[in-house]
């Protein structure tokens, strides 16, 4: 019998992942994003307009782990704009940016 390796999902993949239902999904989806680095940038930082507030917070929190200075301006502006989760996410964000 052959084995075959699973394929490693996109970024793509991962972005669509943030908006199912399951948050251990969810959260897997935004730790994997958190790890790819400035190629995920620009498709999380669509996400920063989401209409799932849990999708803002996910996308914030992966930019966060990035920590691309790209993401700084949109962060701030979901800081100041946003309440609750997502403006508490985009704080944590950018403090850990400035690390």
């Amino acid at each position: 019998m052959q084995c075959f390796e699973e394929e490693e999902p996109t970024i793509t993949d991962l972005i669509r992942l943030l908006a199912r239902s399951d948050i251990d999904t969810r959260w897997r989806a935004a730790t994997a994003l958190g790890r790819e680095g400035a190629a995920a940038v620009d498709p999380l930082l669509m996400k920063l307009f989401d209409d799932d507030q849990n999708v803002r917070v996910l996308a914030i929190w992966a930019l966060g782990r990035i920590g691309d200075a790209r993401a700084i301006g949109p962060i701030s502006r979901s800081a100041e704009g946003d309440e609750g989760p997502v403006s508490l996410a985009a704080e944590g964000a950018l403090s850990r940016m400035q690390k």
